[in-house]
């Protein structure tokens, strides 16, 4: 996993906090929804509340939304590297 110098390598760094991790992706994500998809799709229904209190407490109190979270945030990331690709074979066409 290999992030920007401005942003957390988690790999690394073993106190990464989930709010850590989100923050990384900027101020505009819909990795909370994305999350409570997830948990949905898995017959598990939880709140945005819920979702929140879990980031809050660094996934400690629901490991099964702090899973759901990190597949999230990982979807993310992956997605973001993907334009980033796509951004700099347009560039440099």
């Amino acid at each position: 996993m290999q992030l920007t110098a401005t942003k957390i390598d988690a790999q690394e760094d073993k106190s990464v906090t989930l709010r850590a991790l989100i923050a990384s992706l900027g101020k505009r994500t819909n990795v909370v929804a994305a999350a409570r998809k997830r948990l949905l799709d898995a017959g598990h229904e939880y709140t945005t509340s819920a979702i929140y209190s879990t980031i809050q407490r660094n996934g400690s109190n629901n490991p099964t939304i702090a899973a759901a979270l990190l597949d999230a945030i990982e979807a993310a990331q992956a997605e973001r590297r993907s334009i980033d690709d796509r951004r700099a074979k347009l560039a440099s066409a």
